[in-house]
């Protein structure tokens, strides 16, 4: 029993993003990919990208004998039919409406255009947000705190497609316009012998932690008469969520002191992303075996912080070679350093290519800004890379420039919390050292750290919490993706499931119901 993924030649982009982001959920041992490959018996539950018309007969054959079905992406006419759908053509909305203007003055900047879940289906329910605007940004053009990525208007991979209208099925999500047009992004056809979930993207929400409704549609719905495939949690078992917080070194490490007095206060573990290629003194240094001794970790920043890892393949691997070198020298405590925080979170392909090169095994990027390709809405294993590496996307960013928006309110942090929490997902969060050069837009140093205060106090009225460093959580993640799992005979049976090194079990969801690894 596995998942397979089924487009054509042209989709093979999609095909990777969408087989590498079932594999963070499903492991690979529960993915059948390849371009154009041929649905074979036996495979219960198919994932279309761009079906052709030619797909209807196998959506009917699922839908009529027991079986599940994902499709994502366009649709044509007999193919929105079968889905009980009806199709009034591409979609052809004007591109900047998946923009946003920006403008200080208001709490955040949106889109025009936004997702809206019908909470009233028991799987929109599960969508940990309510709405997606197909643009946020916080800051700039920059980040967006709640974390997704750009849902276009451009024809693209990334990009809302078919402008369609319910004729039968069930609304799970509508995109609604400026003028009040509410086309359907998000679809259930069911019978009683089969279901089809439908996305209006072809990488569907491989980006945001709505990604969750995909999760428990193949592996907990409809679990007494449909197959469902069991999933790794990216939360440990035993669990309510995990939290891990971080600074980015980028200049003067020592004057992250305060805030490091604060973590360290309350029994919390802190990391460090630092720039090796900035002037590093006795009392840097001091502070970073001070992290490490007490639960944080130290890890690679690149040597020079330079824009998209220096612009190419070569410069990127040394980058990488020479930021991990140095630690390694004058920190030995931080040895090996095998993860790295993408400068800018930029994370150019040959940049992550680089760094599987250079011996690491998992980085931090995602933002909303750039590179789509490594913004995951489920943390764990990238695409196009030459050997599994993971990543954990974390731009939520805490900044005084954002904090005096919100009306010097954490409120954004919180709600963000709150989603990731209702995902199993990993709240990574940020700032930088407060330094004399440059203090990332905190009125004072007493305001941000006031603003840490709250967000630590409003996370731990939230029991069962893993507070992890950032190498605890990438190692947690990248030995999470070693696991293989399998239906056998009615039961789960799985391999490498267990952590090491201290760190919490491994959790598997399974027809509702969570198992320890």
């Amino acid at each position: 029993m596995r998942i397979q993924i089924a487009h054509s030649a042209v989709d093979r982009f999609a095909g990777e993003l969408v087989a590498t982001a079932l594999m963070r959920s499903f492991t690979s041992a529960q993915v059948a990919w390849g371009a154009g490959a041929i649905i074979a018996d036996g495979l219960e539950t198919t994932v279309w990208i761009n079906p052709p018309e030619s797909a209807c007969a196998d959506l009917a054959r699922t839908l009529a004998s027991g079986g599940k079905a994902v499709v994502l992406g366009r649709l044509g006419p007999r193919v929105a039919a079968t889905l009980g759908l009806e199709l009034h053509g591409d979609l052809d909305l004007p591109s900047d409406w998946a923009d946003c203007q920006r403008d200080a003055r208001r709490h955040h900047d949106v889109s025009p255009v936004a997702i809206h879940y019908d909470d009233s289906h028991p799987l929109a329910a599960l969508s940990p947000l309510c709405a997606r605007p197909l643009c946020r940004f916080d800051f700039a053009d920059e980040w967006n705190n709640l974390g997704f990525g750009r849902i276009t208007l451009d024809r693209s991979a990334w990009s809302l497609q078919s402008a369609v209208e319910i004729s039968d099925a069930a609304s799970i999500a509508r995109m609604v316009t400026p003028q009040g047009d509410r086309w359907v992004y998000a679809a259930l056809q069911e019978t009683g012998r089969g279901a089809a979930l439908w996305f209006n993207r072809p990488v569907g929400p491989i980006d945001s932690l709505e990604w969750r409704v995909v999760e428990s549609f193949l592996g907990d719905y409809r679990p007494e008469d449909l197959p469902c495939f069991p999933y790794v949690l990216e939360t440990p078992f035993g669990y309510s969520g995990a939290v891990c917080a971080r600074l980015d070194c980028d200049e003067a490490v020592a004057t992250s002191r305060p805030l490091f007095d604060l973590y360290q206060d309350q029994g919390l573990p802190l990391s460090l992303a630092v720039l090796t290629g900035q002037t590093l003194d006795r009392h840097d240094l001091q502070l970073m075996r001070e992290v490490i001794a007490h639960g944080g970790s130290v890890v690679s920043h690149s040597a020079r912080h330079a824009p998209n890892w220096g612009g190419c393949y070569e410069k990127a691997f040394v980058e990488a070679l020479e930021s991990r070198a140095w630690i390694e020298k004058h920190l030995p405590e931080a040895a090996p350093v095998r993860f790295a925080v993408s400068p800018f979170h930029q994370n150019p392909p040959y940049a992550v290519a680089a760094l599987a090169n250079a011996g690491y095994d998992g980085f931090v990027g995602g933002i909303i800004a750039n590179d789509p390709e490594y913004l995951l809405g489920r943390a764990g294993r990238v695409p196009f890379a030459s050997r599994p590496m993971v990543s954990l996307s974390t731009q939520c960013m805490l900044h005084g420039d954002c904090y005096r928006r919100y009306g010097n309110s954490i409120d954004t942090y919180q709600e963000s919390f709150a989603q990731h929490l209702s995902a199993n997902s990993i709240f990574g969060y940020l700032d930088h050292p407060f330094s004399t050069r440059y203090q990332y837009g905190w009125d004072d140093e007493a305001t941000c750290l006031g603003a840490h205060r709250q967000l630590i106090e409003h996370v731990r009225q939230q029991p069962g919490i893993w507070w992890a460093s950032l190498s605890d959580a990438l190692e947690f993640l990248r030995q999470r993706d070693q696991t293989q799992i399998a239906v056998d005979g009615g039961n789960v049976s799985w391999k490498n499931g267990s952590t090491g090194g201290g760190l919490p079990p491994l959790a598997i969801m399974w027809k509702g119901r969570q198992l320890a690894a």
